[in-house]
């Protein structure tokens, strides 16, 4: 849940996660819509093997689906192994599964590591991701209401930020431009296909608060994410905050 190249800032990746994570055992409700909403849509996609988690930040995820193996820049959880996405010290096909929940929009060069993580997966493993989904209403939510950017980006595979950027630094946009609006030059960069996208997450993940220090109940917040469950697709399209993206080694 963190970016995976460049150095942290003035407030370390550390020092977030430790907030993260006091927010995350204080917050029931957050804890249950993380757990129902999304770790379990990724589980669900998971084939049999191997498991890479990819930015496993404060390891809300590694807690949830023990014995993967972790990867992040700035290790926060026990047996994480310290590195950088775009060169992983793994070997070829290690993997059936590389996961990573709130992890692409932070890459300061996607399609490097994209290509990065289709070397470590096997033929036909998958790469499962939880990222924003900034389709009209998720764009205003992200844009207006959220602490990172949402804006458009010239070269969201090859330099998708600035040079220097600071390690915690988002952009809400880039998971929904690569693998939405410009999905058809993902095969140039890596060899990998999109095989499933589900957007999801209306009111109820905006109700949760997040990691900050407000939110409904989580039987207000189940009820809503239930009745979400109803709406036709489209208007998940139209409206959600979050999409579960499914891409398979070729």
């Amino acid at each position: 849940m963190t970016q995976l190249h460049q150095k942290a800032g003035p407030q370390s990746a550390g020092d977030i996660f430790a907030a993260h994570r006091r927010a995350w055992e204080k917050k029931r409700a957050l804890r249950l819509y993380y757990q129902h909403e999304i770790f379990d849509r990724i589980v669900a996609q998971l084939r049999p093997g191997a498991t890479l988690e990819i930015g496993t930040g404060p390891g809300f995820f590694a807690d949830y689906h023990p014995g993967m193996t972790g990867l992040d820049v700035a290790p926060f959880h026990p047996a994480v192994v310290p590195g950088d996405v775009h060169d992983m010290p793994f070997a070829a096909g290690a993997f059936a599964n590389v996961v990573a929940v709130d992890v692409l929009h932070h890459l300061a060069q996607p399609g490097r590591a994209l290509s990065e993580i289709a070397r470590v997966l096997s033929p036909g493993g998958r790469l499962v991701l939880v990222e924003p989904w900034t389709g009209p209403v998720g764009r205003l939510f992200y844009r207006h209401l959220h602490h990172e950017d949402c804006s458009p980006v010239a070269d969201p595979w090859s330099q998708a930020f600035a040079p220097g950027k600071d390690a915690m630094e988002g952009n809400a946009m880039i998971p929904w431009t690569l693998l939405a609006a410009r999905r058809a030059e993902l095969s140039a960069h890596a060899p990998l296909r999109l095989a499933y996208v589900e957007p999801f997450g209306i009111v109820a993940y905006a109700a949760t608060g997040g990691f900050q220090n407000i939110g409904l109940p989580w039987p207000l917040i189940d009820l809503l994410r239930r009745a979400e469950a109803l709406l036709p697709d489209a208007v998940h399209r139209f409206a959600a905050l979050r999409a579960l993206f499914v891409l398979e080694r070729l």
